[in-house]
């Protein structure tokens, strides 16, 4: 499909020099590993019309001028929002040249908007806590394989890392939700002096907010590969468990990603390989207690 780009040469990071049309190119080229994870997913728009330094705003809502091909979703209650989704290279770059720097998206699809098919940990450390998102995300993913649940792992592009568990969708927010706040509470029980849920920085003490609050309805998260709005052009980048050790969360960048999956593919190619269940998890973890 032809789409006529706008305004290609705007600097759109004034420090690093990188133009609207770096970030079209950008996201037409990762559209192949980015899509499986952003597909049928209502859609929020981090938008900018000028520079990231004279900063954007969020967009939810589908716009009128959206041509007809770009789809959309209804979600919420009494007055529901209607979303755009992005499932095609060409919505990527429509949207990018719309504007878009940063894409978030919910943890269920569209077509079944109550039954969240992943299960996200927001790993969020206190300023210089690298070595401390480092040893909770290792935790973490340890707790999940006795659950017999799959996790993945991603930089968010800031301070911290994503882990996300791909699920069969087969229970709702309510089960996901539960199942998310008791793994957090295990671990918590297990290393009181590394982690909290406690929402308010002054009682954090110190240690990293692990943060399940992404899974109820409504919530979004950083979608992978998407670029975030700050110096540097950070990308939330599907890492190997190998690569937490070494990498910084912020430390994969615009111009690193071709290169990185030239050299060694989409970490996350098999994510939907093998899927969990809330439900079990929740029995095993009840055996773990």
């Amino acid at each position: 499909m032809e789409i006529a780009l706008s305004n290609v040469d705007r600097v759109m990071f004034p420090d690093d020099g990188l133009t609207k049309g770096d970030v079209i190119a950008y996201y037409r080229d990762v559209a192949e590993v980015m899509l499986p994870e952003v597909r049928r997913r209502a859609l929020t728009i981090e938008r900018f019309t000028k520079s990231i330094a004279d900063g954007g705003f969020m967009m939810k809502h589908a716009q009128k001028h959206y041509p007809a091909w770009i789809d959309r979703c209804a979600l919420g209650g009494k007055k529901p929002v209607t979303y755009p989704i992005c499932d095609s290279a060409d919505a990527l770059v429509y949207f990018a040249n719309q504007g878009a720097i940063t894409l978030h998206v919910g943890t269920s699809r569209c077509d079944t908007p109550d039954q969240p098919d992943q299960l996200v940990f927001d790993l969020d450390p206190p300023e210089g806590g690298l070595a401390m998102v480092r040893e909770v995300a290792y935790l973490l993913d340890g707790v999940l394989a006795q659950l017999e649940l799959p996790a993945f792992v991603k930089t968010s592009g800031s301070k911290g890392l994503h882990v996300v568990t791909p699920l069969d969708g087969a229970e709702d927010y309510g089960e996901v939700s539960t199942l998310g706040s008791e793994i957090a509470a295990l671990l918590i029980a297990r290393r009181p002096e590394l982690c909290t849920t406690e929402f308010y920085k002054k009682d954090r003490a110190g240690r990293l907010f692990l943060d399940t609050m992404r899974n109820v309805p409504g919530a979004t998260l950083v979608a992978p590969y998407t670029i975030r709005a700050r110096p540097g052009a950070p990308v939330s980048a599907p890492l190997d468990w190998r690569d937490v050790e070494t990498l910084t969360p912020d430390g994969i960048r615009l111009r690193d990603v071709r290169d990185r999956l030239e050299a060694w593919g989409d970490a996350w190619s098999t994510l939907r390989d093998r899927v969990g269940n809330a439900r079990a998890a929740r029995q095993a973890l009840d055996r773990l207690r």
